[in-house]
Order: C-alpha cells, then sequence, then structure tokens
C-alpha cells in the first residue's frame, strides 16, 4: 500500500502543507521526499512494508516507511535510519511499556541514548552543544 505523496512546489510549501494538516510541531521539517525515504531504508537494509512493531493503544502497526518517513522529516541522515528503527523495535517490546508514556496525560518524554562505536561511526555528538 505505502504511504501517501503529495505533489508540492518547494521545501517551504511542503512545511506549510504539513503544518496545516497538524503533521508536524511547528518546527520546520526535511521534506520526505521518496528518494530520501528510499535512501533512508536502503541505508536500513529494510522493506517499507516491514512491521517494526505495533502500537499499543490503537494498535497500529508501525512499519519500516512511516519509521523512516518520520525521521526524514526530523532531520535524519540515511546512516541513522538503522539506529531510529532498533529504537524503534525496542520501544514496541512489551517491557518498556510504551502505552504508558503514549497515552500519559502527564509529561513523559521518552529518551533514547546512543553510545559506543555506532555513536562515533555516525558522527553523533557526546559533548555539550559541540561536534565529535
Amino acid at each position: 500500500m505505502g504511504a501517501r505523496t503529495f505533489e508540492v512546489a518547494d521545501g517551504f510549501e511542503a512545511n506549510e502543507l504539513f503544518g496545516r494538516n497538524g503533521w508536524t510541531d511547528g518546527l520546520p521539517i526535511v521534506p520526505p521526499t521518496p528518494e530520501l525515504v528510499r535512501a533512508a531504508l536502503h541505508a536500513a537494509l529494510l522493506e517499507p512494508d516491514r512491521i517494526l512493531g505495533v502500537e499499543p493503544v490503537r494498535g497500529l502497526a508501525i512499519t519500516a516507511e512511516k519509521v523512516a518517513v518520520n525521521a526524514v522529516m526530523a532531520g535524519c541522515r540515511s546512516a541513522h535510519l538503522p539506529v531510529v528503527a532498533a529504537a524503534v523495535e525496542a520501544m514496541c517490546e512489551p517491557a518498556y511499556l510504551l502505552h504508558g508514556s503514549a497515552a500519559s496525560t502527564g509529561g513523559s518524554a521518552p529518551v533514547v541514548i546512543v553510545n559506543g562505536p555506532i555513536r562515533a561511526a555516525l558522527g553523533l555528538s557526546a559533548a555539550a552543544g559541540r561536534t565529535p
């Protein structure tokens, strides 16, 4: 089936479209073009329809394509998608209790810490506001 696609004139109009539809938090996005999404999926060795987990509140399948679309929008580089996908898979494990943070009216804010060799390989900063 795949994600819906929309034709827009440029990146500015993509931001406007996403804002009008409530698909962002108001911050600028990287337009998730089919090319960028495909590149991210390729880097993670994932097929678009692979289910990474099931969102426990509404029981919706979380596909690799949807994760890639959101990762691209957030500014993740293609090389980062394997880490993002692994985090999504981990959060969908029953032991994580995703339902607690997904359905909470409290100030829940899950965080993922990336460390070890993969952090350095991806060039992720471990310093306060400095690049590695």
